[in-house]
């Protein structure tokens, strides 16, 4: 009989703590949160890819996306709980062509709404556009050259080895 009761003090005392450990989840989790607090003297400037460019100095919000509004016109595609800035000043971007955006230099691959500012950071706005091709791309020039002349070396040192073949 004193193995049973030892048993179930035991199993109080397991219950008791996993009691214990549940209710002090919610409090750990509450505990944690923190507010967010705007940045302050934000930099925003804005490439339109066609030579125009426009900057805004001394902004205040918290992310990307308050900066960026609180100056700009933008048309905001949502995917979910993510943001997306499709165009800024009626620019849309289609296809290849779209708005990204870099923190104090460094691509941002983050949504705009997730990306959280900290004081005098700069945010930069370029609407690209896919790279042109041309076809008369200078590089292609040498490359082509020594292919050409050591195609043609090869084609004479196997013609001249064949003649002495056959005489």
């Amino acid at each position: 009989m004193g193995i049973l009761q030892v048993g179930r003090c035991g199993l109080s005392v397991v219950m008791l703590l996993t009691v214990a450990i549940i209710l002090s989840i919610p409090l750990a989790v509450s505990s944690s949160s923190e507010a967010v607090t705007a940045a302050e003297s934000v930099t925003l400037t804005i490439d339109f890819g066609n030579g125009t460019y426009r900057e805004y100095y001394n902004l205040n919000g918290s992310t990307v996306l308050e900066v960026t509004s609180s100056v700009l016109e933008i048309d905001v595609q949502w995917f979910g709980s993510l943001a997306y800035i499709k165009g800024i000043e009626g620019r849309i971007g289609e296809g290849e062509y779209g708005w990204q955006y870099w923190v104090n230099g460094e691509f941002a691959s983050i949504a705009v709404n997730l990306y959280s500012l900290e004081n005098r950071d700069i945010v930069s706005w370029v609407f690209s556009s896919p790279t042109p091709r041309t076809l008369s791309d200078p590089t292609f020039i040498p490359g082509l050259t020594i292919i050409l002349v050591s195609g043609f070396g090869f084609i004479a040192i196997v013609y001249v080895q064949t003649q002495r073949r056959i005489r």
